[in-house]
């Protein structure tokens, strides 16, 4: 039995669908005849369930639970073990709520039986319309020789509502290693609200037109990337729902780089990332979203289990939770080695001369309040900058470093020695300066 998402995965999931008037309106109703294949479940039943031999049968049901089945006797033998695969599940907790459903085939024996039909736009089918995901996104030219072509960043399932220190240290060694910069803002266009996590019962089919929409969006911008820059190479990262949605382009590109997604499109356990393309996963032992890689031996033994046309490599990070940043040694290192470029390691700056900034009352309460891990970052100018509430305290103090970076005009990855403008002043709520 399978799920569209596993357990609490922050995963993926933010994108479009094109007439998006109200969200209710393509939501499951309880009614078993208006089951939907998900989203995942059908690139499972394209590139996987499609190549399985003999008597094979697929069930869906609600909530985005599917069980397929293959190799048996005779087609009825098929059709009655899928239905009963599926219908189990919902029999056994935490599913028992949707015990009165029922699930229904959407397939046997390679062909459709009109039940369970997909919904949004097709896999493979670049959006129609102007490029507004590329034309009102971010873009940053390289500041360093050699130009090495075009990173096209994917962001996770949230609103791009602010470029802040995670992103800003990508975007920065990326640029200074000598790629130019797109991230493209899924929700400049109409689509569906953003749905990060377990969308319940009643929000699959959001879900699932939300991420094909999305990458049908990224397929219309490599198009728009191409045709501005001919012949020059083209990488992806994805983090999160960009992760999953950079597995399933099915484009020749010149390296894909996922965090924070799992191998393969969610449980369908098989991606299409072009023949030949250069895949890199990086994910940390820590992170929840992340099945199957609470170590590198795991890790690597279920990525090998995986279907792909790439040629994927793993990486393990021990200690990092979802977000995979460039502070992380094992981040930085792997990045610059599938780039082939030089790693860059950012350094802490001398807190001398530093005073403790200028903080409003109820702005200063209202980070004590915040949960730890927590930092306040400041430079001699008086710009400051917190994060709370960080993975680690790591993450906590190097975000607030980058977003302070930038607030003061500074970039550590240009600096001739590397080294952030800004330093931590406070830790957990303790003052470190005056």
């Amino acid at each position: 039995m399978r799920r569209f998402l596993s357990g609490s995965v922050c995963v993926v999931l933010s994108v479009l669908f094109n007439i998006f008037a109200a969200t209710a309106g393509f939501a499951q109703s309880p009614n078993d005849d208006d089951i939907h294949i998900s989203a995942i479940a059908e690139f499972y039943a394209i590139h996987s369930y499609s190549k399985r031999k003999k008597h094979k049968a697929l069930a869906v049901g609600p909530g985005g639970y599917w069980s397929n089945i293959d190799g048996l006797a005779s087609a009825a033998a098929a059709r009655k073990a899928a239905l009963a695969g599926c219908n189990q599940v919902l029999r056994t907790a935490p599913y028992k709520s949707l015990a009165k459903r029922r699930c229904v085939l959407f397939d046997v024996d390679g062909e459709r039986t009109g039940k369970g039909s997909p919904v949004g736009i097709p896999f493979g089918t670049a959006a129609s319309g102007p490029d507004l995901p590329y034309d009102y996104g971010g873009k940053w030219e390289a500041t360093s020789m050699p130009r090495r072509g075009t990173l096209l960043l994917l962001h996770g399932c949230n609103k791009l509502q602010d470029v802040g220190g995670w992103l800003r240290s990508w975007i920065n060694f990326y640029r200074a290693n000598g790629f130019r910069v797109v991230l493209p803002n899924s929700f400049v266009e109409p689509r569906g609200p953003e749905m990060c996590g377990d969308p319940g019962e009643f929000g699959i089919d959001v879900q699932s037109r939300n991420v094909k929409f999305r990458i049908a969006q990224t397929l219309r911008t490599l198009a728009t990337i191409r045709q501005k820059y001919p012949g020059e190479p083209i990488y992806v990262h994805g983090q999160s729902e960009g992760g999953y949605v950079a597995q399933a382009l099915g484009e020749r590109l010149d390296g894909i780089i996922v965090t924070g997604a799992p191998c393969g499109f969610g449980a369908a356990r098989t991606y299409r990332a072009g023949e030949g393309t250069p895949i890199m996963f990086i994910a940390g032992t820590k992170d929840a979203s992340i099945w199957n890689a609470r170590s590198a031996k795991q890790l690597a033994s279920y990525c090998r289990k995986v279907d792909g046309d790439g040629k994927m490599t793993t990486v393990s990070v021990a200690g990092l939770g979802h977000y995979a940043a460039l502070w992380w040694p094992g981040v930085r290192d792997a990045v610059s080695k599938f780039l082939k470029v030089k790693p860059i390691t950012v350094q802490r700056n001398e807190t001398k001369d530093v005073k403790f900034p200028y903080i409003t009352p109820a702005d200063l309460k209202q980070y004590q309040d915040f949960k730890h891990p927590k930092a306040i970052a400041a430079a001699k100018t008086g710009v400051w900058s917190w994060y709370p509430e960080g993975e680690t305290m790591l993450d906590s103090e190097e975000m607030a470093l980058f977003a302070c970076d930038e607030a003061a005009g500074g970039d550590a990855f240009l600096d001739a020695t590397n080294t952030h403008t800004c330093v931590i002043v406070d830790r957990n709520g303790k003052r470190l300066v005056k």
